[in-house]
């Protein structure tokens, strides 16, 4: 185990004699602290790192949690794994004694090493090195980072204070993303508690907002789109009809057809909804579904009258999953549609109501729908 009495001066020694590594790493410390997703601190740590030690992979593991978050360099880039189960109080763990020392700590030669313990991926990569970080804040100690390294090289006491330094910024911005995660899970199930409460008004579309969500999510996945754009068309899809809270009960639930004076009123809702939450920093990215969820790709749709691609993408996604599931929902004036029926209905309205590429896209999902709606498997329709 090697103990640092005072890193900062092995820091300086360093950054002292390379002056455009110095502003990599202040510039990579800044993206550490901002980043709101929990790998991409890692990330940025073995970047920041490069200009003074090969990285080959970095895991975390906190205090309070049982998975281990696993980066491994694939090439030029990082494969996130997670491993569940794994605690840094394991017995005999090599982490476990570094948390005691409570000091950054280098091994060399792990496979000729018989007094700790590691994790079988540590053998898989043929690693040879590491670098044991325990993760302090204030005066916390909050988890480990360890840096695996693949070639034995030698640490100087000055790179190690760097690496010291950079990893307690990433635990810093680790706390940050789980305090932002929870913030941001907490006023999700609120709201998510108001739109259950909206839906409640209306016995005929209960569970609605959750099928919309569960399908829009199987569509867009169809597509390939990124992780980030899942998230917003989980929370855009979740809260799509959330304005209706504006709207009166008596027209929501009215046992007839509407006159055109309140399908002018429901017409508000998107709007609404827009405005409850466009305050929300991380609802953001939902504010274009919430609002765009009833355009129609011929440009007669509401409110703004957009068409083509003017619609932002995961609305014309959710516009066709809203629309079928609406179908295949009773109603105070009609039975339900079968789900056979209702994907006839989408496959009518392409070009017209819904861009051609996702309605077919969502038209191959029909024998899944099928089997979600408990009913008899429905083919693919031939398009």
């Amino acid at each position: 185990m090697q103990d640092k009495d005072n890193p900062r001066s092995g820091y300086n020694n360093v950054l002292q004699q390379d002056t455009s590594s110095a502003a990599s790493l202040l510039t990579s410390t800044k993206d550490i602290l901002t980043s709101l997703d929990l790998s991409a601190p890692l990330v940025k740590l073995a970047e920041a790192l490069g200009p003074f030690i090969r990285v080959d992979a970095v895991s975390l593991k906190l205090n309070n949690l049982t998975e281990e978050l696993l980066l491994l360099k694939r090439g030029d880039t990082f494969k996130q794994e997670i491993i569940y189960g794994s605690r840094i109080t394991a017995s005999g763990s090599f982490a476990s004694e570094a948390m005691l020392s409570n000091s950054p700590s280098i091994l060399h030669e792990i496979a000729a090493n018989t007094q700790f313990s590691f994790p079988s991926y540590v053998a898989e990569e043929k690693f040879q090195s590491l670098v044991a970080l325990p993760l302090t804040s204030g005066t916390r100690q909050t988890g480990i980072l360890t840096i695996y390294l693949k070639e034995s090289a030698d640490v100087s006491s000055d790179v190690l204070a760097i690496v010291s330094i950079v990893a307690n910024v990433t635990a810093t911005a680790v706390e940050n993303t789980q305090l932002v995660s929870r913030i941001e899970k907490n006023y999700f199930s609120t709201v998510e508690a108001l739109t259950a409460a909206i839906e409640a008004k209306d016995a005929y579309t209960r569970g609605h907002s959750k099928r919309v969500t569960q399908f829009a999510i199987t569509l867009a996945e169809r597509f390939g789109v990124s992780e980030t754009d899942i998230r917003n068309l989980q929370y855009g899809a979740t809260l799509h009809d959330i304005g209706k809270i504006g709207i009166s009960g008596k027209i929501l639930n009215k046992n007839g057809r509407l006159t055109e004076a309140e399908y002018e009123v429901i017409k508000k809702h998107p709007v609404i909804g827009e405005r409850i939450i466009e305050r929300v920093d991380f609802l953001q990215g939902a504010r274009p579904i919430v609002r765009g969820h009833h355009e129609r790709f011929d440009g007669t749709g509401y409110p703004d009258g957009l068409r083509d691609e003017e619609i932002p993408f995961l609305a014309r996604i959710s516009a066709v999953v809203d629309f079928f599931d609406a179908l295949t929902s009773d109603r105070p004036y009609r039975r339900a549609y079968s789900a056979e029926q209702a994907l006839l209905m989408v496959r009518e309205s392409i070009g017209r109501e819904f861009d051609p590429v996702v309605a077919r896209e969502f038209l191959e999902m029909g024998p899944v729908l099928a089997a979600a709606y408990q009913e008899a498997p429905v083919p693919v329709l031939e398009i």
